[in-house]
């Protein structure tokens, strides 16, 4: 678990990943880079790493948070123009992407069309859209590819499901199977702790 402390300070997984954890819990102030760290050095690094093969999985509480421009379905968005102005996705994939675009509970690769002047949206997946609200609705599918599991702000200020905790575990259960190549990560930003089920279910306490 990695509490991060500094403030204006970039965030890195370097840290985290070397305890070499199956769960992995990141929670500090807001717009501190957790997401772009998760999505860029885990998400985005294995599937350029893979061929173009292993993806991730975005995890929200509701169907809801993937509506709309700037919900989570702009998950990658930043990755297109960074804060040095760089488009990461085009210089990992050395030209052979340009960006992503969500469509249909998937986010897709996109490659800019010279004589369109317009971003195609390719056939090659790197995340899929899973929202606990819909946990039921996943379980006759599969997802060999995923790799990493990234639930953000799994920390809310508003309420919790019922029974959270086991549709999380369920909803793993679905997309991992008997598989031991999956790393999960769990952000969120620093709201108060107590209450939250995810604490209590894993046994953390101060």
């Amino acid at each position: 678990m990695d509490r991060i402390m500094a403030k204006n300070k970039y965030y890195s997984l370097k840290n985290i990943l070397a305890k070499q954890a199956q769960y992995n819990m990141i929670y500090g102030e807001r717009s501190n880079g957790k997401t772009y760290a998760v999505v860029t050095e885990q998400i985005l690094e294995n599937f350029v790493a893979s061929g173009y093969v292993e993806q991730g999985a975005i995890v929200r509480r509701y169907d809801d948070d993937f509506i709309g421009a700037t919900s989570a379905r702009s998950m990658f968005n930043s990755l297109m123009n960074n804060g040095n102005g760089e488009n990461v996705i085009k210089k990992r994939t050395q030209g052979k992407f340009d960006g992503v675009e969500y469509y249909g509970g998937a986010f897709y690769m996109t490659r800019y069309d010279e004589k369109t002047e317009k971003l195609q949206r390719t056939g090659v997946i790197i995340a899929y859209a899973f929202s606990l609200t819909s946990e039921q609705s996943y379980k006759g599918g599969s997802y060999p590819n995923i790799t990493t599991v990234f639930f953000d702000e799994f920390m809310t200020r508003r309420f919790y499901l019922k029974d959270e905790f086991i549709i999380f575990q369920n909803l793993l259960s679905t997309i991992i199977r008997h598989r031991n190549n999956v790393k999960i990560f769990m952000c969120a930003n620093t709201v108060n702790k107590f209450g939250c089920p995810y604490f209590s279910e894993m046994g953390l306490y101060r």
